[in-house]
């Protein structure tokens, strides 16, 4: 069982506020207000429209009692103090009971669930954790029990999207929402809880185009989502990260890189290794690259980040804070937030591939 909420170490902010209005307003257009972890991630186009879309993604082939769920199983096995405290609150918003959530949180057994739903906790809890990789044999038990493997890819989506929240978060240290975590045991939440749950629900997203032509990044990721939202919410991120100019291209290619090899992901190896000849890399400084975490092709800066890239795989809170507002100090506050970014997205990426692969 993850920590529970009050457990969590968490740090003050390794990324400032960066204010953008023509963004903000964006958002409050979109949401009806502007979340702190909003205006940290600014700076980049790409993250910022990732972290505003994809904590909101509407499921389609499984329950949204199971999607709801996720969020707080997967915040609790990330201990991702902002997440936790943002899942727990839109859960009771939304009417679930305090005994369902702490039963959730402490693991027991429902028995108002039946085995197909408690495969599905099962499910999320490992792939969220997934030490030292994603469990293939808890999607095999998906099928089994009657869920189409359509289903089961969009949950290890929901599931992956929830750990690179997580992720982003936690680097960041974005502070929890107070107002938010007040508000459903406040007179003016018991009151409206039906409403406000109500307008929480309206803001839910799904993604209403398609992928035009043949997936660019990762195809082999994304091509097992096609036919789900998610296949062009995967396609946009890889892309948009990709083809952010914040860092160079030979770095984050690396950072994937080092993120499948440390789990063992034969697909995104093999992709990572014919990017980085396409960059201009050798055979030879591949593999030194990887073996070293340092390159001739990167200056000083990137290598640090390269070498940060392996702590995001497996790391405990107030070491990857301090860790991460150290290297803040040394390569600025843009490269860091890409950076975060990067790291979060190749970590959801690799996990994903290994389950579906």
């Amino acid at each position: 069982m993850g920590l529970l909420i009050n457990e969590i170490e968490w740090g003050d902010p390794t990324i400032s506020v960066f204010h953008d209005a023509e963004w903000e307003a964006e958002i409050k257009a979109d949401i009806g207000q502007i979340p702190d972890i909003h205006t940290r991630t600014s700076r980049s186009p790409w993250l910022r429209r990732t972290v505003l879309k994809w904590p909101r993604y509407e499921a389609q082939e499984f329950p949204t009692k199971l999607a709801d769920i996720c969020g707080l199983v997967a915040a609790q096995e990330n201990a991702c103090r902002y997440c936790y405290g943002v899942a727990k609150s839109w859960m009771r918003l939304w009417g679930y009971s305090e005994k369902m959530i702490k039963n959730i949180e402490h693991n027991v057994q429902l028995a108002d669930m039946n085995e197909k739903e408690r495969a599905f906790i099962r499910f999320c809890r490992n792939l969220s954790r997934s030490n030292p990789r994603p469990p293939k044999k808890d999607r095999e038990e998906l099928l089994r029990l009657g869920y189409s493997p359509m289903a089961v890819a969009e949950m290890a989506f929901v599931i992956v999207n929830h750990c690179f929240m997580n992720r982003v978060c936690t680097f960041i240290s974005a502070p929890p929402m107070a107002s938010l975590e007040r508000l459903p045991n406040s007179l003016l939440g018991k009151i409206f809880r039906p409403l406000i749950g109500k307008k929480l629900r309206s803001i839910g997203w799904t993604e209403s185009t398609n992928i035009e032509g043949d997936p660019e990044s990762f195809p082999g990721v994304v091509q097992k989502l096609i036919g789900l939202p998610a296949a062009k919410a995967m396609h946009d991120a890889l892309n948009g990260a990709l083809e952010s100019d914040t860092l160079s291209r030979k770095l984050k290619v690396l950072m994937f890189a080092v993120v499948a090899n440390t789990l063992n992901c034969e697909f995104c190896m093999a992709e990572t290794h014919d990017m980085a000849l396409n960059c201009g890399f050798s055979e030879e400084e591949f593999k030194t690259a990887l073996a070293t975490l340092s390159s001739s092709h990167l200056n000083e800066k990137e290598e640090s980040l390269l070498a940060w890239t392996r702590e995001t795989i497996h790391f405990q809170n107030a070491s990857i804070q301090s860790r991460v507002r150290e290297l803040t100090q040394e390569v600025g506050e843009p490269m860091m937030l890409e950076a975060i970014g990067v790291a979060s997205l190749a970590n959801s990426t690799v996990r994903l591939a290994v389950l579906l692969g």
